[in-house]
């Protein structure tokens, strides 16, 4: 049990720097922090059941964090861009630049359809 809270700790550590994936980093630090206990209440002077404890708590740390980081960046985003959407001189600018994408959509149809494409 020791060796593999180690190994969950480890892994856990390099889940939680993968972006979106981080709360896999969470899920195998917990598995790994309840493995480390286990393993340290059979054995207390076992060093590796140790280091998959603290390798455990850093990890599920570490993504906890990244993962609370994600979601109030997000969440600022959602807001500065509700903000932003309802300037009026912006929300033109938006809607110019959508009526020239769809001109544009319009001409490359046109000249999809002249070679038969």
């Amino acid at each position: 049990m020791a060796i593999a809270s180690l190994v969950l700790g480890i892994i856990s550590i390099m889940f939680a720097f993968t972006g979106p994936f981080s709360f896999i980093g969470i899920i195998l630090g917990v598995i790994g922090i309840v493995l480390g206990a286990i393993a340290r209440k059979k054995e207390p002077d076992n060093t590796l059941s140790t280091g998959g404890l603290v390798t455990s708590i850093v990890g599920c740390a570490i993504a906890l964090v990244f993962n609370l980081a994600c979601i109030a960046c997000i969440s600022g985003g959602k807001k500065a861009f509700d903000e932003v959407s309802k300037d009026p001189q912006i929300r033109k600018s938006f809607d110019d630049f959508t009526k020239g994408m769809k001109e544009l959509e319009k001409k490359a149809n046109e000249e999809a359809a002249k070679k038969g494409i």
